[in-house]
């Protein structure tokens, strides 16, 4: 199907779903889900009436596009990768964050994650990011150490790292695409 304004839409029946969904991908691919009891018309249905919804994400994925397109594109990533393990281990010690372990990875989903073990995952494209939001990623994964979750301590925590920006940082965070340049 196809909706002018909007572009193509993809119809999937997965035997897993439970209730109707709708994804776009930073790509813009529009896939509607559907449990399998569900009829093509009802897919239709639930799909016209989201469309102020699916117009507002595409617009919001075309405007984080020009923000990545702005992100500098000839970087070493072994140096980048370097100098970034260097500022997290310089603010686990300024900030006494012992870890065990770091490694970089190219994640879809995740700037980082810090496992119940100490271990600290960092997604290779936070060298893309500007170095004020790569600071944040690295002090929100430090800060992991001590509050695995995301509850009101967690954000306390990192307010003190950030000078009490932590949330304003991570919505601008949340601008950035996480493919791989």
């Amino acid at each position: 199907m196809n909706i002018i304004g909007v572009g193509a839409i993809n119809f999937v029946r997965s035997w897993r779903a439970r209730y109707t969904r709708i994804s776009i991908t930073n790509e813009q691919t529009i896939t509607v889900t559907m449990p399998p009891n569900e009829t093509i018309v009802e897919a239709q249905q639930f799909l016209f009436s989201k469309l102020g919804w699916i117009r507002k994400q595409l617009a919001r994925i075309r405007q984080n596009e020009h923000l990545n397109n702005q992100c500098e594109t000839n970087i070493d990533l072994d140096k980048a990768q370097d100098n970034l393990y260097e500022r997290l281990v310089s603010f686990a010690k300024q900030y006494n964050f012992p870890f065990r372990a770091v490694a970089f990875r190219s994640q879809k989903t995740k700037w980082g994650s810090c496992s119940h073990k100490n271990n600290i995952n960092l997604n290779v494209n936070i060298a893309f990011l500007p170095s004020h939001l790569q600071d944040y990623v690295l002090l929100h994964e430090l800060c992991h150490l001590r509050h695995k979750g995301h509850k009101r301590d967690f954000w306390s925590e990192l307010n003190k790292y950030t000078g009490g920006k932590a949330r304003e940082l991570s919505r601008e965070l949340k601008k950035y695409n996480m493919r791989i340049f």
